[in-house]
């Protein structure tokens, strides 16, 4: 079954997901995000003729624009943990955590991501096989990451470009970051993100004295409830119960603060960015540390010495992107979410298979 793929957003830049899959007389769209900050954001036109809309998680760069979707009065299909972020009025067809379902009969297997909560890859039984990672990341120990299987085509998560640096050397530069500082540290965070993971690392290494917003908490509460542990690790649920009570409030003068939003700049993280700000406390005793995306407002406070940037891997390294398209037997590789994808064609292995134009066919 032949197919045409367009990436209308995410191809040479970290820019919201949207891309569209045709195939026979379907148009499918592979997520639907918005900007994060300065970026353009999702154009509704993308929307023109579209049967069906799948999403692979709930950033905003990916599930962002799905109010466009239902006022199209477009089905929607997704994980019922993602579900739960979607406006109302979706008319939604829940996708599984790890398996298959016949969509107008095609064969779409789903599978942990190991990036968020309720976040799944897809792969499309058309065209030899297109596998469409949305975000993830194989580091983690907290989430489930599962294998994903042949693709003559994998559209992949390479947010990263050509970083190696492994999640474990990462951590020891975070962990070192809060222990060479006595004063309260904030860590912007998305909720169904790293939130509850670093709180599990920071309980592991002694710095038992943190907190989170009631953003993340709920998420905590959802991975205990039914249907949300098949996400993580049965190790880490475990001790999120043991943490759950503790969790429950939220204490502003704990000395480690994980809230939402991850750009730091609204929500929680960003309403206590500014009253450090405005109390003079920022950079003397109170600072924040990112792990994720760079605002312009977190880049300038780095710059100015009140912040600092730690990476939480949450992305694919370079190693795990080629062994992905080792495993996989891809035919065709596009490197998505990076800024120079034309790096991987420098990659061993990648000779002929890199495909780097936004509309193509299979």
């Amino acid at each position: 079954m032949a197919a045409g793929i367009r990436v209308l957003s995410g191809l040479g830049e970290k820019a919201p997901a949207c891309i569209r899959l045709d195939f026979l007389n379907r148009r499918w769209l592979l997520d639907c995000g918005d900007g994060l900050e300065n970026e353009p954001g999702f154009d509704p036109a993308w929307l023109t003729k579209v049967n069906a809309v799948f999403i692979s998680h709930d950033h905003v760069d990916h599930i962002g624009a799905a109010h466009y979707a239902i006022e199209a009065g477009l089905p929607i299909y997704c994980t019922a943990v993602t579900a739960k972020s979607l406006p109302a009025g979706a008319d939604v067809n829940i996708l599984p955590a790890f398996g298959e379902i016949q969509v107008d009969g095609v064969t779409v297997t789903t599978g942990r991501t190991g990036h968020a909560f309720g976040g799944v890859w897809l792969h499309f039984d058309v065209a030899g096989g297109v596998l469409y990672t949305g975000d993830i990341c194989t580091e983690s120990d907290y989430f489930l990451y599962d294998q994903a299987p042949d693709a003559a085509t994998i559209l992949c998560d390479a947010s990263y470009g050509m970083d190696n640096v492994s999640q474990r050397d990462r951590i020891d530069g975070l962990l070192g970051a809060v222990a060479g500082f006595d004063g309260q540290v904030l860590f912007p965070v998305p909720p169904s993100g790293r939130a509850a993971e670093m709180a599990l690392l920071f309980e592991r290494h002694g710095f038992t004295d943190w907190t989170m917003d009631m953003r993340c908490f709920g998420r905590v509460q959802q991975v205990l409830a039914p249907g949300g542990q098949d996400f993580v690790h049965s190790g880490a649920i475990s001790d999120l119960r043991r943490l759950s009570a503790k969790a429950r409030e939220f204490n502003p003068n704990a000395r480690l603060l994980l809230c939402h939003s991850p750009c730091g700049t609204k929500g929680a993280s960003g309403e206590i960015t500014r009253k450090w700000q405005e109390q003079g406390r920022l950079g003397q005793d109170a600072k924040v540390i990112y792990t994720g995306h760079m605002s312009e407002t977190a880049r300038r406070i780095v710059s100015e010495g009140k912040g600092e940037f730690h990476r939480w891997n949450v992305h694919p390294r370079l190693r795990d992107v080629v062994e992905l398209a080792q495993t996989c037997h891809a035919l065709q590789i596009v490197p998505l979410f990076c800024t120079r994808p034309e790096e991987f064609g420098l990659v061993e292995g990648f000779e002929g298979r890199l495909q780097l134009s936004d509309r193509f066919y299979l």
